[in-house]
């Protein structure tokens, strides 16, 4: 083995354990400081006290009171990106889970760094105004399948759509988190229940009782006197001389929200009065108590309209908001006597009726005179109301991100599936394909379509951050699920992937590569053209190979010691300048970008021979390889040196054997090799068969 060969062969060695080595460092953005948060916080807010959970502050309105939550992402849902770095964002949200301002803090997306820039993210988050964290949104457009009526349409970002669909989950993510544990009743899957039309049924009292529609519940002073025992407030009976046996609570509950029901109970003054109060509260759940028992239902300062102290509702172990309706009780003769009120359950914030929920009194007692000590017991029961009434309306489900960006791109993956299947094709059978006259046409032709319509319209081209950002995720223990969010590329490294294991590198970098199909194309105009063509020895050429092993290796020191500029280094890829952004970026990219491709005018693809991080990483994953896939003979490498001297990646030896890892499949040696009036083993051959016959 040369000396060149044992370097290279090291390099690439060196490069697989260095990767594997990855650490986890560059996978986190950094949180910002209160200081940049108070200035971020839009007027008439202002940045609060940092709560129990980490990144979250307390959002203050304009009086000082709490009115919300400031959250940065990356604290609670750090969803890696395309970068392997988690997006940044602050959340400012409203006590009612609604979202106040959603404003960037970092980012390291490749697209929006040097790209297209962070304005057109900036005004991506924008759209989250006015919006809840339990309305269903979606990235895309409505297809009119996949989705209902009320899901909520955000436009995405071209060529970044899949970098604000991990942005889109981190934000969701966040906010939901924070409303579990801040906003009780807020962050939970909700179900719309909507009250039925009036069927016109009738009842009677009794009916009701006996349906179950009026339940009646019970705790006796035995009962109260047992939840205060061995307490401070044991001698603080207020009722001394009732039996162990008598009603302390003696209650009936009715769910009068159903009109057939509220005309079973009440008087026609109550009834016109309910009827006007569910014009104006149509989502209100509206229940009869009536309590004949030594408790009541309110305190003496009771103030009609607001929440009874004494009275409470849950569900699911979230509390349900419970407030006095402020009806005149004016009810039917046939009702039991005792003290009456109707409540008010809000069926806005997930409450749903129809499903189990608790109904709960208060027992107080007073221990002491001038500053009295309350103690309290708390009687519950279960409460159902009848399904018959309601209907549950069940809200759309958003869709996945995954099924999101498959569904919207479904025209653009098909065509991408067929033109895959159409190069495995052609790589399968290259040595019937190479025989066909019309097979140099066929390439170029599926070169324009890699550069048209897998780069420049389907935005497919690979880069080397997406392998640093998976394996650095993968180590960390963090989700890859950021891979799921561009399907076009997914499907491209899937294939690539597989390519590996049959064609080493050739596939992706031969065919399916959008920057390197622009290389091979300028190099056959210029050829045309007459450019003079650059020979660089075979010296110089393994030398030059081993650049791109040396950039690959400085982009993971990057990756170690300065992290945070490994976007900047990346940008030795010219591949977001010439196919992401079309070269609408800053002089010295475009360049940059210019400066490789006109070098492929004069050295057959110059960059992905010599430079590109992503080919040497192609390289290493040649390894996987299972057989030679290219044909030779004996003859091959001695005596004949034909196919040697004519592939212009120099990936074949002296010894006729393919190099592998540098070898693009372009089925020129492949050509030569089945063509009898090129391949000079088989002219040999058949001019001794001429000569023996």
């Amino acid at each position: 083995m040369t000396t060149f060969g044992i370097i290279h062969g090291l390099l690439r060695a060196t490069l697989a354990v260095v990767f594997l080595a990855i650490g986890v460092q560059w996978a986190a953005a950094d949180l910002v400081d209160d200081a940049e948060l108070r200035d971020a916080v839009i007027a008439p807010y202002s940045l609060g006290e940092p709560t129990d959970i980490d990144g979250v502050w307390e959002l203050l309105n304009g009086s000082g009171a709490r009115g919300g939550y400031v959250i940065q992402s990356e604290a609670i849902s750090p969803l890696p990106g395309f970068s392997g770095a988690a997006i940044n964002i602050m959340v400012l949200l409203d006590m009612d889970g609604g979202f106040i301002d959603v404003k960037l803090l970092n980012q390291s997306e490749p697209i929006f760094v040097s790209g297209l820039g962070e304005a057109p993210f900036r005004q991506f988050l924008e759209q989250y105004r006015g919006l809840s964290i339990n309305t269903p949104i979606t990235i895309g457009t409505n297809y009119g399948s996949g989705g209902g009526g009320s899901l909520v349409y955000l436009d995405g970002v071209t060529k970044a759509t899949a970098s604000v669909r991990i942005a889109h989950e981190s934000i969701m993510a966040a906010a939901r988190e924070v409303a579990r544990e801040k906003l009780k009743g807020i962050a939970r899957p909700q179900e719309k229940v909507v009250a039925k039309p009036d069927q016109g049924l009738s009842f009677t009292w009794q009916e009701l009782v006996d349906q179950g529609l009026a339940r009646h519940v019970l705790a006796t002073h035995g009962e109260v006197r047992s939840e205060f025992a061995g307490t401070i407030w044991q001698s603080d009976d207020p009722y001394p001389d009732a039996e162990d046996s008598d009603p302390f609570i003696d209650l009936w509950i009715v769910d009068v929200t159903a009109p057939s029901v509220a005309r079973a109970v009440m008087g026609d003054r109550m009834l016109r009065d309910w009827q006007r109060l569910g014009k104006i509260s149509p989502d209100d759940q509206t229940l009869l108590l009536i309590e004949a028992g030594d408790h009541g239902l309110v305190p003496d300062d009771f103030v009609r309209n607001t929440a009874p102290s004494w009275i409470e509702a849950t569900q699911d172990a979230f509390p349900v908001s419970v407030m006095d309706a402020d009806l005149l009780i004016d009810l039917k003769s046939d009702l039991p006597d005792g003290k009456a009120m109707v409540l008010r359950l809000d069926r806005r914030l997930g409450f749903n009726p129809v499903r189990d929920w608790q109904l709960s009194l208060l027992a107080i007692r007073q221990h002491g005179m001038l500053q009295p000590e309350l103690g309290q017991a708390r009687f519950s029961w279960t409460v159902r109301a009848d399904d018959r009434f309601f209907e549950v309306l069940t809200p759309p489900k958003p869709l996945s991100p995954f099924e999101s960006s498959v569904l919207n791109r479904r025209a653009d993956l098909l065509s991408l599936g067929a033109f895959l299947a159409l190069i495995f094709t052609i790589m399968v059978f290259n040595r019937r394909f190479v025989q066909r006259a019309d097979y140099q046409l066929i390439r170029y032709g599926a070169l324009g379509v890699t550069l048209g319509f897998v780069g420049w319209w389907g935005q497919g081209q690979l880069s080397i951050l997406t392998p640093i950002a998976t394996l650095s995720a993968a180590l960390a223990g963090k989700s890859l699920s950021f891979l799921l969010y561009d399907p076009f590329s997914l499907m491209i490294w899937i294939a690539a992937i597989i390519g590996f294991f049959i064609w080493g590198r050739a596939l992706f970098c031969g065919w399916l590569c959008p920057f390197g199909a622009m290389q091979e194309i300028i190099g056959a105009i210029a050829k045309r053209l007459g450019v003079r063509q650059l020979t660089v020895s075979g010296i110089w050429d393994r030398r030059l190979k081993l650049l791109k092993y040396v950039v690959l290796a400085g982009l993971v020191v990057t990756l170690f010691y300065r992290p945070e500029h490994v976007e900047t280094a990346a940008e030795v890829e010219p591949f977001k300048t010439a196919i992401s952004v079309f070269f609408q970026r800053e002089w010295y990219y475009v360049f940059y970008a210019v400066i490789c491709l006109l070098a492929s005018a004069i050295v057959f693809k110059a960059y992905c021979r010599y430079l590109c991080p992503l080919g040497a990483l192609m390289a290493i994953g040649g390894w996987l390889r299972l057989t030679p896939w290219i044909a030779r003979r004996a003859e091959c490498g001695s005596p004949c040196q034909l196919c040697k001297v004519k592939c212009e990646y120099k990936a074949i030896k002296p010894s006729g054997k393919i190099d592998y890892s540098e070898c693009f499949g372009c089925l020129d040696c492949v050509d030569i090799y089945e063509d009898r009036n090129k391949c000079v083993p088989l002219i040999v051959t058949d001019k001794k068969r001429a000569r023996a016959s």
